[in-house]
């Protein structure tokens, strides 16, 4: 077994204290303090032109355009995103008043209860990949 002196036990003590403090404040970085963007990735468009500026050599007003493109971009994307989800509420909407045509009223509204339960994509929560690669129990008919 090692033996260390107590000044190198302090000295290793301290760098470990270090150490974890740096990787809590980059993980409370991370996970907390920057505003997710699309899939919980940070929008970060600064350090993206900062780093555009360097690499291309770009000119204080070439940065300016750049972040008035990512920002327009940004705006357009977020539209996109809310008129497809207004379309796919309307797309459900169709199809509920679809199944009330071929479902009895019982039929109907037990599918509505569950629904209101587990959402629209049921147990799965919309999970895809192939049936194989569900967990067991997962399937249709469960």
């Amino acid at each position: 077994m090692i033996s260390f002196s107590p000044r190198t036990q302090a000295i290793l003590f301290f760098l470990g204290i270090f150490a974890l403090g740096l990787v809590c404040g980059v993980v409370a970085d991370r996970r907390f303090l920057r505003q997710p963007g699309p899939r919980g990735r940070p929008y970060d468009y600064n350090r993206m032109i900062e780093r555009m500026g360097h690499d291309l050599d770009l000119s204080d007003e070439q940065k300016s355009a750049v972040r008035a493109a990512f920002q327009e971009h940004r705006r357009e994307i977020e539209t996109m995103r809310r008129q497809i989800g207004e379309d796919m509420r309307s797309q459900e909407q169709k199809l509920r008043e679809k199944l009330k045509t071929i479902l009895t009223p019982e039929q109907f509204a037990k599918f509505e209860e569950k629904n209101r339960r587990q959402g629209f994509r049921g147990r799965g929560g919309g999970r895809r990949g192939p049936p194989g690669d569900r967990p067991p129990g997962s399937h249709r008919g469960q």
